[in-house]
């Protein structure tokens, strides 16, 4: 498949290397130039500096007739605008965004979006079906890859406490996806310190599943 990743940085290095290892051709569109210029050093694929709310810049990283296009903005409604001109515009097959605010997923499928994903509910859903005894693992269906999700609740002396995320050594193939700490929901940067008490829902694929874990809680598996 031809996808094209519309903004976004830590959820976009872990789609990036995921897709890639499934063989997909990639595009990827971001406003950041040093994050731009990082990955045209880690990877063969087209990189566009620029705004991908803008449609010249969509037409300029020629996305026309791509297969999906996923928009992991930090803002709802420039991922709405974004999932609306790939479609309408560039008759993009899928289009797939991220929300932060959760009461916008039916609305934003209600005007198009195929598929809309909230942390919220997402930490809802998995936190419901979990069967937790230090941490929980949920397999999730990646096309032929499979992705395990972790939530670790971070003690006070595990190693990473105090860290920035940007400080640990992740592998490749890892993300912090979502931070719950006390009744907020944190959709964690690079800059986002991990604080005693957090719980963490980490993607990471199988062969990076025991490190991650060694990482955060240091080494008591």
């Amino acid at each position: 498949m031809k996808i094209v990743i519309a903004g976004g940085r830590n959820e976009a290095d872990f789609l990036i290397g995921m897709m890639l290892s499934g063989k997909h051709k990639l595009i990827v569109i971001n406003e950041d130039r040093s994050y731009c210029e990082h990955l045209s050093s880690v990877h063969d694929i087209p990189v566009i500096l620029g705004d991908p709310c803008k449609e010249y810049i969509l037409q300029d990283a020629g996305i026309k007739n791509c297969d999906v296009m996923i928009a992991l903005g930090e803002k709802d409604a420039d991922n709405l605008a974004i999932c609306q001109m790939a479609k309408r515009l560039f008759a993009v097959k899928k289009t797939v965004c991220t929300v932060n605010n959760p009461k916008n997923v039916e609305l934003f499928e209600t005007l198009g979006v195929d598929r809309v994903i909230s942390a919220t509910y997402m930490l809802a859903h998995f936190i419901e079906q979990a069967s937790m005894v230090e941490n929980i693992v949920n397999v999730l269906p990646l096309n032929t890859q499979k992705v395990l999700m972790n939530e670790i609740k971070v003690d006070s002396s595990y190693p990473v406490v105090d860290k920035k995320i940007m400080e640990i050594d992740f592998p490749h193939h890892v993300i912090i996806s979502c931070i719950i700490r006390g009744e907020q929901v944190v959709v964690p940067n690079g800059q986002t310190k991990i604080m005693a008490g957090d719980r963490l829902l980490v993607l990471a694929t199988p062969e990076n599943q025991e490190n991650v874990v060694k990482l955060i809680i240091g080494s008591r598996i």
